[in-house]
């Protein structure tokens, strides 16, 4: 069963010269079995259906084709706590794309470096854990990603998959389990807000007495 959310905010602006970009980064918090997270909310055949439409599917070392199991991964950890930031711009801040990519951007690098904090910190001795990042990889520009030459990834310990590459329906888990609907803008109508949906997967190791 899910666990009540707790939430944290952060007021942000890109630099101190750029009140075009001022925004507001609130970080709601949600524990819950990672079994039943997997039964209620991962679609996988459909939402890979999404991935293979995708330019990166096959092209960037993040994304899916992936050559292990996903359902042994994910069914090794016993908890997933999910992470969804919704970030708002200031009065009078206009989300276009241009200022939307800039704000995601450095949302996920300072999501990315936590959650790897954490992951690290948790994978103590008797625990493992596993971060999963809010979207594709940010390392390389798309076109300079190693796999489109069958090359090995140039940051393999940095890359982490992302929750809807290995299946998870992230639209319906904001909106089921924070109550927070995906808004999809338009160039004629951005979204009043955006939101991005990461998480941290634990597992206590099990060991047998000889």
């Amino acid at each position: 069963m899910a666990q009540k959310d707790v939430t944290q905010e952060n007021m942000t602006q890109l630099n101190a010269a750029d009140h075009s970009a001022a925004y507001t980064a609130q970080d709601r918090w949600l524990k819950m079995p990672m079994a039943e997270y997997i039964v209620s909310y991962r679609d996988s055949a459909r939402v890979r259906g999404y991935c293979r439409e995708c330019g990166r599917y096959g092209n960037c070392w993040a994304c899916p084709p992936y050559d292990f199991d996903e359902t042994a991964l994910l069914e090794q950890y016993t908890t997933i706590s999910l992470l969804a930031t919704v970030i708002t711009p200031s009065e009078g801040v206009t989300l276009t794309p241009e200022t939307a990519d800039r704000i995601i951007r450095r949302e996920r690098q300072r999501l990315d470096r936590m959650l790897v904090k954490m992951e690290c910190d948790a994978s103590v001795p008797a625990h493992t854990a596993r971060a999963f990042f809010a979207g594709t990889c940010l390392l390389c520009p798309p076109e300079h990603c190693t796999r489109r030459d069958s090359l090995p990834c140039r940051h393999p310990e940095s890359i982490r998959p992302s929750l809807e590459a290995l299946g998870f329906d992230v639209a319906r888990t904001t909106s089921g389990l924070f109550g927070i609907d995906l808004q999809w803008g338009r160039p004629d109508a951005p979204p009043a807000c955006l939101t991005l949906l990461s998480a941290l997967a634990c597992s206590r190791q099990q060991h047998t007495r000889v």
